[in-house]
């Protein structure tokens, strides 16, 4: 675990991490890494706008990086860019992701086939998460997410896959 995965984990507020990141790309200007972990502390903060170019320029550098595709999926669910959401998912699922990720992956791409209207698909999405983690409470799910805007856009579209 890295310095900004401690911090990250640990509860830090995630936008004072951005300094450590900053010093990171300074010394290695292409690092796919730090581009995520720009990325991830900008989505997790509920500021999916200014993720975006932090994950797609850590796809650039690295087109395999799972990790980089599911929060760039979570970022364009953010942005009502649903199509745009299941189609990154859909390439971080088929990665290589810890159960965690797999369930929050699912989660998100249930709400985004809801937000759809595909509804075949979010219950099958909905049905390999509870699979995995068959406790999933959606009302703590979504309170992860950094705003109150955030928090209530990934609750309707858990409601409307089937999660409540």
């Amino acid at each position: 675990m890295g310095l900004t995965d401690a911090f990250f984990w640990l509860g830090a507020n995630y936008l004072a991490l951005g300094g450590q990141i900053d010093r990171a790309l300074e010394m290695t200007p292409s690092d796919a890494e730090s581009f995520v972990k720009r990325g991830e502390i900008l989505v997790w903060a509920g500021r999916a706008p200014e993720a975006l170019p932090w994950l797609e320029g850590a796809l650039r550098l690295d087109n395999a990086n799972a990790r980089a595709s599911f929060l760039l999926g979570t970022a364009y669910y953010f942005l009502d860019r649903y199509s745009a959401s299941v189609e990154a998912m859909d390439h971080a699922l088929a990665g290589s992701l810890g159960q965690n990720t797999q369930v929050s992956g699912r989660s998100i791409l249930a709400a985004a086939y809801a937000q759809l209207d595909r509804r075949p698909d979010a219950e099958r999405e909905r049905n390999a998460a509870m699979h995995i983690a068959p406790f999933l409470n959606a009302e703590r799910f979504a309170s992860q997410f950094g705003t109150q805007t955030a928090h209530d856009h990934m609750l309707e579209g858990l409601k409307k896959a089937g999660f409540l």
